[in-house]
């Protein structure tokens, strides 16, 4: 089983900012208190994610990632088993966990859950590396969705469960940004190889797409007018 460098999460933070995925790595301890409401917005997510497991009963749940859960993985898949919940898969320098890998008559179907009402830019690039890294692994999916919450229904048992999501068949971008990806995998395997981090300024990218949370240690240095000046750029 080949080794790894990136997981999912980490990709999606170097594609943010290299200076964030290198301290990430070497200098976790830095990284600022998670917030009450990142917390909450961790356990909505596998709240959801438990849910959208229903449109797909009798699979069987893959453990954290890692060589374990990929080779378990990997042994299912050649059983041929109709289900599998949290299926991992590590190729290309990348480990990832597919919410849910459906078996179809010539291959399988592979579903991203997301809690939230839209997709994001940031779900696209999701959905892209794992396409990839499952791709890379040998396992070229039928068709790649990305699912999300149906903005007009409630999550709740009276009603019909496919009405509660939305399905996006994303498999022909995934495609077209093969070489993107793998450009940027290999870019941030480089980052990672060097003996300090990246001289990258803070400026308006340590908030998006989502809040960095290691400003405590780039903008410490930085006044509250230079922070408004760079955020304004």
């Amino acid at each position: 089983m080949a080794e790894y460098i990136l997981s999912k999460s980490t990709y999606i933070r170097g594609l943010q900012c290299h200076k964030s995925l290198y301290l990430n790595k070497f200098r976790p301890y830095l990284r600022d208190k998670i917030s009450e409401e990142q917390l909450a917005k961790f356990a909505r997510g596998h709240a959801v994610g438990k849910v959208a497991q229903q449109l797909f009963p009798g699979g069987t749940t893959i453990s954290r990632p890692g060589k374990s859960s990929a080779l378990k993985t990997e042994g299912l898949i050649k059983e041929g088993f109709p289900v599998i919940y949290e299926a991992c898969f590590i190729s290309d320098n990348v480990v990832v966990a597919l919410d849910i890998l459906v078996k179809q008559q010539n291959g399988y179907n592979a579903y991203e859950v997301k809690s939230s009402l839209k997709l994001s830019d940031v779900y696209y690039s999701d959905a892209f590396l794992q396409y990839h890294v499952l791709n890379f692994a040998g396992l070229k999916p039928e068709q790649f969705f990305l699912v999300h919450r149906n903005s007009e229904i409630e999550l709740n048992a009276d009603v019909e469960l496919e009405k509660m999501f939305v399905f996006t068949d994303v498999s022909q971008m995934c495609e077209e940004k093969e070489a993107f990806v793998q450009e940027n995998i290999s870019s941030m395997v480089e980052v990672l190889k060097q003996d300090k981090s990246p001289n990258i300024l803070p400026g308006n990218h340590c908030m998006k797409p989502y809040p960095c949370d290691f400003r405590g240690v780039c903008w410490k240095k930085i006044s509250q007018s230079q922070q408004d000046e760079l955020l304004s750029l």
